[in-house]
């Protein structure tokens, strides 16, 4: 391992081992570098058996990486080595040591759309009102509060009200019919092996011991059960070498803690700290545009992205009069670079604040005969087609899994209803589904939907054996033949029936490539690498089109060229953070947008933009454009007019008058029917508190709440 090819502080970085570092690194400085180096030294050089060394990584695709980089670096054999993410690493754990709290190994993963069906059924088993107690909403609280590691009986005792007493109650059921089900959610498998480590410290010691040495990648977006989770394990050697940047510090939204970067020093008292500040990926301008911006900040650590690239072009600035317009214009301004350049669209990336704004850009697109692929939106482990199919395949493995046993007892039809189904669960004791299935003779069920019953259960057992010992490709293909699922769906001669079936087809290569990469393949383990599969992992970043996708979806990525839709005050930044103004994470993500970009990037507004399908409404241009210097921005396309005449249209587009009063009942997208009990200050800076139906109270500036007044 030649290390002559790393800069002085990434050499620093990599050849200092022993006792807590952090690494502040950051766009384009080189951290997957410094990470697969820094391995290859404990192993090469330090001598330190891979099997001891546990690397955490924020996606699948960066693990992989990480993996390939290291095995070019060195000889020695890697078998041992554990890279993963958070979530696959607390799953590996799980697998060996959840039967300690009461499950059992085969659980079921549940996705969203999985948890969001056993929320809504538990709710309409305590008969509550589900626009009150939405399914979405509640399982948002419920996945904040084991965010936050506080269960049940901690959220039932901060209960402020009636309302967060029910959600409490309902989080109750929730984990109690997890459990009845043997399964687990995404958040489970960051919190339950911390729930293991507590009950049984000998298995806490047993991972301290086979984790010797540490490292993280992203560690500015842990959470509380993440952060926990590492410092369990290294709170005793603190060998542990942490990888981040405050500045891209951009999930707060889902738990994600910024302080545990900044405050890192109060962690590992000891800790050495080394800044990784030569961008080796953007211009010049993009990066003096960047930090513009995210300096403005407050909360965040004293540094400054250098490099020794060209200046490089000025930004460019689209100002539209509308979204469509906007999307004409970028389209217009990628054709015109590639005419200029000779370059592939697989060079472009457009990025935007939300995946609503998706549709108008891939509209425009589509007109123009340009080729390009969407990160984001349905996932192809989401379509009905597929999920029909994997629920198949999990209450195979699992048969205490309800939610999975509901989707299928009547897929393709067996005239089995919801009356049946209810039946079956009010004869049963048992958490085994097929167990129950059983037992029906005291059933008042007709002999038709009986012997349906019978002939699944037959079916399920008969998988369910197989899938011990034949390969889970040979097993599904099998079933799909006895299921006639390829009939089911041709037979029908729609287009959308076809494509069902495509994707049915496109599962089973999936499981062909499972079972081509892995030593010991099983109906299980493709099961769990699909739960835990992104749309970024699929990504095929060597296809000619142009790409799309939220700034989210974008980190650790870069494109020759990049794209930022949508720059208007309440739309980015966005509009709920203008409850409190509370601008910084939003700021920060405008850092990770632009630093994307390696020559060139363009920023572009609308005038005027239409929400959920209403009448266009005014905008203003977003304050993150006006934080940029003006001689960072290209003034060769008229772009100080543009900039001039949006800071008129901002004065003679004020709202001189707040027409809502106190008392009066409003409406409001997110939050729902809600009664006025303030307002406060005038013109654009009108500010409205709401009490909501759901006793959620909120202070929002109207200008940009979108408010229906209800008659």
């Amino acid at each position: 391992m030649d290390i002559k090819s790393l800069n002085s502080k990434q050499q620093e970085a990599v050849l200092d081992v022993g006792g807590p570092m952090l690494v502040f690194a950051g766009a384009g400085s080189g951290k997957t570098r410094v990470l697969t180096y820094k391995i290859a030294h404990l192993i090469e050089s330090s001598g330190l058996p891979p099997e001891h060394i546990l690397a955490v990584t924020f996606t699948n695709k960066a693990a992989q990486e990480m993996k390939m980089r290291i095995h070019e670096l060195v000889d020695s054999n890697l078998k041992g080595i554990t890279i993963g993410t958070f979530h696959s690493i607390g799953a590996m754990i799980l697998r060996r040591q959840i039967s300690k709290i009461g499950w059992t190994s085969d659980f079921t993963i549940y996705d969203q759309t999985d948890a969001k069906a056993l929320v809504k059924s538990i709710i309409k088993d305590l008969n509550l009102d589900l626009k009150m107690y939405d399914p979405k909403s509640t399982l948002i609280k419920i996945s904040s509060s084991k965010n936050s590691m506080q269960s049940p009986k901690e959220f039932l005792s901060l209960a402020s009200n009636v309302h967060e007493e029910k959600i409490g109650q309902i989080y109750a059921q929730y984990e109690k019919q997890l459990k009845q089900n043997n399964s687990v959610d995404f958040d489970d498998l960051l919190v339950k092996p911390l729930v293991i480590f507590d009950k049984y410290p000998e298995i806490l010691e047993f991972y301290r011991e086979k984790f010797q040495y540490v490292l993280v990648d992203e560690y500015q977006d842990t959470n509380k059960p993440q952060f926990t989770f590492i410092y369990q394990l290294t709170k005793i050697k603190q060998d542990i070498f942490v990888v981040g940047d405050d500045d891209q510090s951009i999930y707060g939204w889902r738990g994600a803690d910024i302080t545990n970067i900044l405050n890192f020093k109060n962690s590992y008292m000891n800790a050495k700290i080394v800044k990784l500040e030569q961008n080796y990926r953007s211009t010049k301008n993009i990066l003096e545009a960047a930090w513009s911006v995210v300096s403005k900040n407050t909360n965040r650590a004293d540094k400054k992205l250098w490099t020794d690239n060209d200046f490089g072009d000025k930004i460019d600035l689209i100002q539209a009069y509308n979204e469509k317009d906007e999307a004409h214009r970028i389209i217009e301004h990628i054709s015109n670079i590639k005419r200029k350049n000779d370059v592939e669209y697989s060079k472009f990336l457009i990025l935007y604040r939300t995946n609503a704004q998706s549709r108008i850009i891939e509209d425009t697109l589509i007109k123009n005969g340009i080729l390009y692929t969407i990160i984001g939106g349905v996932k192809f482990y989401d379509r009905k087609e597929v999920k029909d199919l994997l629920a198949y395949m999990r209450f195979i493995v699992n048969p205490n899994d309800q939610i999975s046993f509901d989707r299928i007892i009547n897929f393709p039809a067996r005239g089995i209803g919801k009356t049946t189904v209810n039946k079956i669960y009010d004869n049963t004791d048992s958490n085994n589904i097929l167990l129950s299935l059983d037992n029906l003779k005291n059933i008042k069920i007709g002999k038709k939907q009986l012997l349906a019953i019978e002939n699944f259960s037959i079916l399920i057992k008969s998988y369910s054996e197989r899938s011990k010992k034949d390969s889970p490709l040979i097993l599904i293909k099998d079933l799909l033949s006895e299921l006639k699922l390829k009939e089911y769906y041709l037979n029908q001669g729609t287009q959308e029936s076809l494509d069902r079936w495509a994707n049915i087809e496109e599962c089973i290569s999936g499981i062909s490539d499972y079972e081509n990469n892995t030593s010991n393949p099983t109906l299980g383990g493709y099961l769990e690498e699909v739960s835990l599969f992104t749309d970024i992992d699929s990504w095929n970043d060597d296809s000619d089109k142009v790409t799309m996708m939220t700034i989210h979806s974008s980190k650790g990525l870069e494109f020759d060229y990049v794209y930022i839709a949508g720059l208007e005050d309440g739309l980015f930044p966005i509009v709920r953070l203008f409850e409190d103004e509370d601008v910084e994470e939003e700021r920060r993500l405008f850092y990770v947008a632009l630093t994307r970009a390696q020559i060139a990037a363009v920023l572009s507004y609308a005038n005027s933009r239409r929400k959920f399908g209403g009448e266009p409404i005014p905008t203003s241009q977003s304050r993150f454009i006006r934080e940029i210097p003006e001689n960072l921005i290209n003034s060769s396309t008229s772009i100080k007019k543009s900039l001039s005449f949006n800071k008129q249209r901002l004065d003679s587009n004020i709202i001189s008058d707040c027409p809502i009063k106190v008392g009066q009942i409003v409406m409001h997208k997110i939050f729902g029917k809600g009664k006025v009990v303030e307002t406060e200050g005038s013109a654009g800076n009108t500010k409205i508190t709401i009490m909501f139906f759901n006793n959620t109270r909120k202070k929002l500036i109207y200008k940009y709440a979108n408010l229906k007044i209800m008659e």
